[in-house]
């Protein structure tokens, strides 16, 4: 899968100097799917929120990734990968969930509480 991504994207990888695979890295991936005629999107995203929480509760990071998810489902070249996972063809991939153990560990960021109302 690399090497497909790659090729089609020589630019954007030789810009990121840590580039080791298109998965931000992760050693692990978790791909979320339903069915493609629809339904099951709002529980499949449910379900990524509750394995994000409980993969940071026990010290693992995640990054939920959509691009990857447009680039293997417009690309032919990677249909194997597809088949290699075993997605049935009435499947679709919603996102994948990268999983690992975070290599950095960032200050929360502040909230502009201008954005917030509150309701009596």
């Amino acid at each position: 899968m690399n090497d497909v991504f790659k090729q089609q994207n020589a630019k954007q990888v030789a810009r990121d100097k840590g580039f080791k695979n298109l998965f931000r890295n992760a050693p692990n991936i978790i791909l979320v799917c339903t069915p493609a005629k629809g339904g099951g999107e709002i529980d499949a995203g449910m379900l990524g929120q509750n394995i994000m929480l409980a993969a940071q509760s026990i010290g693992l990071g995640t990054c939920c990734l959509g691009g990857i998810v447009r680039f293997i489902q417009s690309d032919p070249k990677t249909e194997f990968f597809r088949e290699a996972l075993g997605i049935p063809i009435d499947y679709k991939i919603n996102y994948i969930l990268a999983v690992g153990y975070p290599d950095e560990t960032p200050e929360a960021k502040p909230r502009d509480s201008s954005k917030v109302m509150f309701i009596d």
